[in-house]
């Protein structure tokens, strides 16, 4: 009779294609556009990034550093101290330091540079061929000088535009220009206390250093990431699904009739059970198998991958019956479409479905594998990176005790005989 019932239910998901398509073929088109569209960012890999950059210097750091010595002399210095500022100055030159960095082999690729004059500023900020704009304000050098040698003024500040859709070019940009500041400034608080400052790289160069990685196992591409992200996310559907129909029964009274049949209610809840683990077994699967068809995804450890499969699937059975005893019990199908449209969402979006939420924070992660369909995820992590079933223990206790739990209270809250109607 349980086998009859499972067909049954088999036969019904079959004559809904549309179901079908967005069970099985929904995850496999999300893994292709979310694999390849975040590639680079999964796998660590560098981003094509190359920008135009115009600079724009309001006068001549030349005239400056002359202005600054002419206003020097006039000083009453003594002839020593004087001597010493003049040789500062005549070394200290911030913009075209600061372009020479712009223009230096390791960026010339990313950053194509033009120096433009300062009356063209208006029509740059028009310009959208223009990623970021830095404009060197008039007597910047001049107030440098002052500011370092003489600690009279204020700090200058550099003006950075960037266009609106470039706001990765301007981070770039402020970033660079930041670590510019802080290495030029270092360097002159160094040369002020005597100290060589390509000495000290020098040394620091010599320290021998020994890294050994922490993490020895194999890295995980983007496709394969997010082949398991969406089979876990979308294997929940099967749940709620089976929990559909099996309320449209009831709304049919086609439990009804079983039960005047007398045919227990828990020959049915088992069938319900069975159904939902045997169907998102089989959904896991196919999408795996699709995955290693097109994207050669493979598994180290094929017979840890079938028992995570499996204890996920049986975690999904659980919730396939919980939902279905809940509706039942107050007849109505809210709490299904409320799981469908907002727990599983949520689920997924805490157990990394979409991107690797707990990378950088061990609570998130913790958090994450209090969700059955996250402790499955990092249990599928954990073997495709090479580790065994054993390390992962503890995300297959989870999955189980959720499973039970969901199973027993699907129990306590199934209809009794009498309240079947």
């Amino acid at each position: 009779m349980i086998l009859q019932m499972i067909k049954k239910q088999a036969l019904i998901l079959l004559r809904n294609p549309v179901q079908l398509i967005l069970l099985i073929g929904l995850p496999m088109v999300l893994i292709s556009i979310l694999g390849t569209a975040l590639g680079s960012f999964m796998n660590g890999e560098a981003v094509d990034l190359e920008f135009k950059l115009a600079v724009i210097e309001n006068e001549s750091e030349s005239e400056q550093v002359e202005r600054f010595l002419t206003e020097l002399h006039q000083a009453e210095l003594p002839e020593d101290a004087l001597q010493e500022i003049e040789v500062a100055a005549a070394s200290i030159r911030p913009a075209a330091n600061l372009i020479d960095v712009l223009q230096s082999e390791e960026l010339k690729e990313m950053i194509q540079l033009e120096k433009v004059s300062h009356e063209k500023l208006p029509e740059l900020v028009k310009d959208d061929s223009y990623a970021a704009i830095v404009e060197i304000p008039k007597g910047f050098t001049y107030e440098v000088l002052n500011q370092l040698l003489l600690e009279q003024g204020s700090s200058p500040e550099l003006k950075i535009y960037h266009n609106s859709g470039a706001e990765i070019a301007g981070n770039i940009m402020e970033q660079i220009i930041t670590a510019y500041q802080e290495e030029y400034t270092m360097g002159i608080f160094l040369g002020k206390k005597g100290i060589d400052s390509e000495q000290l790289m020098t040394l620091a160069a010599d320290f021998k250093q020994e890294i050994s990685a922490i993490n020895q196992h194999n890295p995980v591409s983007s496709k394969a990431y997010y082949t398991i992200g969406m089979v876990v996310m979308n294997v929940l559907f099967m749940s709620t699904t089976i929990a559909t129909m099996a309320f449209s029964e009831k709304q049919a009274h086609i439990f009804d009739r079983i039960i005047l049949a007398d045919i227990s209610r828990w020959v049915y809840f088992i069938s319900t059970l069975l159904t939902g683990v045997t169907f998102a077994f089989i959904q896991s699967i196919l999408v795996f198998i699709f995955a290693y068809i097109v994207f050669g995804i493979s598994w180290p450890d094929l017979t840890a991958f079938i028992i995570i499969t499996f204890f996920f699937a049986l975690a999904v059975g659980g919730l396939t019956v919980f939902l279905t005893a809940i509706s039942y019990s107050i007849n109505s199908e809210q709490i299904t479409n409320f799981f469908s449209s907002i727990i599983i969402t949520i689920f997924s979006f805490l157990g990394g479905s979409f991107f690797p939420i707990g990378e950088g924070s061990p609570l998130m992660q913790r958090i994450g594998d209090l969700t059955p369909n996250g402790a499955a995820m990092s249990a599928y992590l954990s073997i495709i990176r090479g580790e065994s079933i054993m390390d992962n223990a503890n995300h297959l206790t989870f999955i189980c005790c959720f499973a039970v739990l969901a199973i027993l209270i699907g129990v306590l809250t199934f209809p009794k005989r009498g309240a079947a109607a």
